[in-house]
């Protein structure tokens, strides 16, 4: 059995050959936004998911425009169906260019199996991702670190305070800070009230990877 999620914009041609091609389909969870025509597209959709028995679930978006808030729903969503270990697919055709940009950036980021549907001939195209998840890639104590981060993302602790908060030598914490800035997950920047001083900071989108 397998959920298929996608992005819908203002054709349901753009995810039922998604719906129909998938094997063993157990239901259906779209995006799409608040625009009128998003709305009647996912009527369509409803209405055909109906026909074949398929349980399908629409979310409408607030904010069709915000790249960070997609994403985060989208993870949240992926995460929650995988529990239990249930095979996922993503159809990212329709919706806004930043919400498809956010579920391709989830896709990225779970390994998650990922199709297009042609404008045209509306054929699947499948694209070629790799199936390993981003998260993987750091340690137990750097997701920690991260989480903190994020947590504190207005105040970033310099590396001393990040250290004592999470009970770690001064020299451990600065190892882990140095693997963390190679990989790109967080950010060194100067105390504005200190030029000698130097905060960490969860990168931008880090949220996606310890949500």
């Amino acid at each position: 059995m397998t959920v298929l999620f996608g992005t819908l914009g203002w054709r349901p041609q753009s995810l039922i050959p998604s719906v129909k091609s998938t094997e063993g389909l157990e239901r259906v969870v779209f995006y799409h936004s608040a625009h009128e025509k998003s709305r009647a597209a996912r009527a369509k959709v409803m209405e055909y998911c109906n026909a074949l028995g398929v349980p399908a679930a629409a979310v409408e978006v607030s904010d069709a425009f915000n790249l960070f808030q997609i994403a985060e729903r989208i993870r949240v969503d992926v995460l929650r169906a995988r529990k239990d270990g249930t095979p996922i697919r993503f159809n990212i055709a329709g919706g806004t260019r930043l919400m498809s940009s956010a579920a391709l950036l989830v896709c990225i980021l779970e390994g998650i199996p990922t199709t297009y549907v042609h404008d045209d001939t509306f054929e699947e195209v499948h694209l070629p991702l790799f199936r390993m998840s981003y998260a993987d890639h750091l340690s137990a104590k750097q997701k920690q670190i991260l989480a903190f981060l994020v947590a504190h993302r207005e105040r970033p602790p310099n590396e001393t305070g990040l250290a004592k908060a999470l009970g770690v030598h001064k020299s451990t914490m600065n190892h882990h800070v140095k693997q963390l800035l190679a990989k790109g997950v967080v950010e060194v920047v100067p105390d504005p009230k200190d030029t000698r001083a130097h905060h960490v900071r969860a990168a931008p989108g880090a949220e996606l990877l310890v949500s």
